[in-house]
């Protein structure tokens, strides 16, 4: 006999709803590179799961892998040459052409293992304003982390701009 609890869950995942999760990249005690631990610690949805990340997602591969996701987002603070707080989906064809870096492996890496267990995988990023240690996020990027923070909860994420290389600031 099966007990409730997982009589409930399966009777659930029968009727096929999707589950989402957030990989929140990033080093929170070096100013906006603390926004995907930020975005992974304030978004609350029954739809997410969020996990925080760290400056090594490589070791929470395994931990999404058991999640079975039908959508992966990583968030995380990248360089692209825009103004501070610019949100961007990011392809995987230009993660190569942002500044990416304050973690171990890299992001293309990182991407690449998790479109093998999910092929909807996305990664958004967030144009920082300052990397400075122990300082906390500031306005623009702590601006753009509330607007994202709603964009992901109304399920918009296909509404954000796509980076491309011509964007860049001179």
């Amino acid at each position: 006999m099966i007990p409730n609890t997982l009589r409930l869950i399966h009777v659930i995942r029968t009727q096929y709803i999707p589950m989402h999760l957030l990989l929140g990249i990033g080093n929170d005690l070096l100013g906006d590179d603390g926004i995907g631990p930020y975005i992974a610690d304030n978004l609350i949805h029954p739809d997410w799961i969020t996990i925080n990340a760290g400056i090594v997602p490589e070791n929470f591969i395994g931990p999404v892998k058991k999640q079975n996701p039908d959508r992966i987002v990583i968030v995380d603070a990248v360089e692209m040459g825009l103004s501070p707080g610019a949100i961007r989906l990011i392809p995987p064809d230009f993660i190569s052409d942002c500044g990416i870096g304050t973690h171990q492996l890299s992001l293309t890496v990182i991407v690449n293992q998790l479109q093998s267990l999910c092929p909807d995988v996305m990664l958004i990023g967030i144009q920082p304003d300052s990397l400075n240690p122990d300082t906390a996020l500031t306005d623009s990027v702590r601006e753009a982390a509330e607007y994202l923070l709603k964009v992901i909860s109304t399920n918009s994420l296909r509404n954000i701009k796509v980076f491309r290389n011509e964007e860049k600031k001179e």
